[in-house]
């Protein structure tokens, strides 16, 4: 089996090096990897506190000592760390990435700050790329590419693109438009390609008089995405790559499979990056003792094809999914103006839709009108189960029956929505207790009627500050809250 790419972060004390990770994980996790990290020091320490248990079974000789606590098992081996080491996992990593090993034998980002010390770069021919706030790089570095420190899905396109191109622990190769060097000889490769989640295909314009000759077009991409739980096949459906995690976590949490972050155990693609069609399965474990209640869909979803564009495919009885939406809980009062103008805050996030004209975006807000999550698809309705899965992960969305635990996340109050509200759209939003709906385009009479059950305020048409309100305009009150004032 092909061992997993490994990949070190490497950079001066206090350059930032563990900020990266913790923005970069996530972001990669959300693209279908399984990341590892390992921390490297440098400084000769034991593993183990002295005088403790695990530490004289250590020193008694044995291979491996562990520590299990309820959350979790650390294991721990005499082996000095090496590629060969970190190639034993394939089975459960896609990714490593080691901070701190300056010296060790891997391809590496520099995470460089001014003013810390002059670029590792410089004496180190295995790096890729530096990931710094300055512009422009110093001149020594030559060509080397700088990747914004603030943009961590710059970060992350360059090291997916640096994985597609069959790089392993070994080695470093020319990686998506960058230019990179490999045993100290610069080489220069083709232009960036498109932003995730775009192709391109040729396309000829006709302007009303002459059908011109054919040009490169930008297309957003859509692809399968078959979701499992524990190797059941759940549903299948036509997305936008990226944030699988939070397509499958919203899509199963709408359903009822799911009731919260804490019934889950593993979400992760199967296969290996590289090989056809890897990123289209998703596999979703229960947590240990948990219990995901597919029966839920055996009436419903089961087996069927779910398309970026349908509603309730596959369902028997509208009725019955209505009745699964519990009544929301009353307020809080928002202004008027406020909800008129929340579908404003989707264009900051609509990057494909910049490019394309083709994919959709929905967006979670605060009371204050502070953005709490957004994303885009293809499809309307995944594009809202991204926002519910990074609300599910983020823990600011719960069973009922589950107490908040701090810190106390900001609650979701309101969801924006490109295109139409229909009733799919509204029984998400009562599924995952938002009180306020808004979307650009009209709604539907089920989205209307499943509002009004559910206790939710519906807006629709919502276009320079004005918007029609069909259901809960008892949530509408005159006075715009002082912390966000569009």
């Amino acid at each position: 089996m092909k061992p997993p790419p490994a990949l070190g972060i490497i950079g001066w004390s206090g350059s930032g090096k563990t900020t990266l990770l913790e923005r970069l994980v996530p972001e990669l996790s959300s693209r279908g990897l399984r990341v590892a990290c390992v921390k490297h020091s440098s400084d000769a320490h034991p593993l183990h506190r002295a005088g403790s248990d695990t530490a004289r079974l250590q020193a008694a000789g044995a291979v491996r000592v562990g520590f299990a606590t309820p959350d979790g098992t650390q294991l721990t081996t005499a082996e000095a760390l090496s590629p060969q080491h970190l190639a034993r996992h394939a089975e459960a990593v896609d990714l490593w990435l080691v901070e701190g090993w300056k010296d060790g034998p891997l391809p590496k980002l520099e995470v460089w700050r001014e003013g810390l010390g002059p670029p590792l770069a410089t004496s180190r021919p295995d790096v890729l790329a530096v990931v710094t706030d300055a512009a422009p790089l110093p001149h020594a570095l030559g060509p080397l590419p700088r990747l914004p420190a603030n943009n961590v899905r710059a970060v992350a396109d360059f090291i997916v693109g640096w994985i597609r191109e069959g790089a392993g622990p070994h080695g470093a190769s020319a990686r998506d438009g960058h230019a990179v060097r490999d045993s100290g000889t610069p080489h220069t490769v083709e232009a960036p390609r498109a932003p995730r989640g775009i192709t391109h295909r040729p396309v000829r314009r006709f302007d009303g008089e002459v059908l011109r000759a054919a040009e490169d077009d930008r297309i957003a991409v859509e692809e399968p995405l078959e979701i499992r739980v524990s190797g059941d096949a759940v549903a299948t459906t036509m997305r936008t790559p990226g944030h699988d995690r939070e397509l499958a976590v919203g899509f199963l949490f709408a359903e009822g499979i799911l009731q919260d972050v804490d019934d889950l155990g593993s979400l992760f693609h199967c296969g290996h990056p590289g090989e056809e069609g890897f990123g289209n399965v998703l596999e979703v474990t229960p947590a240990s003792g948990a219990v995901l209640d597919l029966e839920r869909v055996e009436a419903t979803r089961r087996g069927t094809l779910t398309t970026s564009a349908c509603g309730v495919c596959g369902r028997r009885d509208v009725d019955d999914l209505m009745a699964t939406c519990a009544p929301v809980a009353p307020g809080p009062v928002l202004s008027a103006r406020t909800v008129a103008r929340a579908t404003e805050r989707l264009r900051a996030v609509q990057h494909n839709f910049e490019h394309t004209g083709g994919v959709h975006a929905a967006a979670a807000l605060d009371a204050h009108g502070e953005l709490l999550a957004a994303h885009e698809d293809v499809g309307r309705h995944n594009a809202v189960d991204k926002v519910v899965g990074a609300l599910v992960l983020a823990r600011a969305v719960r069973a009922p029956r589950r107490l908040p635990v701090p810190p106390f996340p900001a609650a979701p109050t309101v969801l924006a929505v490109s295109g139409r509200a229909s009733f799919e759209i509204v029984q998400k939003a009562a599924r995952a207790r938002i009180p306020v709906v808004v979307s650009v385009s009209a709604a539907s009479s089920l989205a209307i009627d499943l509002a009004l059950r559910s206790g939710l305020t519906l807006a629709a048409f919502s276009r320079n500050g004005r918007c029609n309100v069909y259901t809960g305009a008892e949530r509408l009150g005159p006075t715009p809250p002082t912390a966000w004032n569009p």
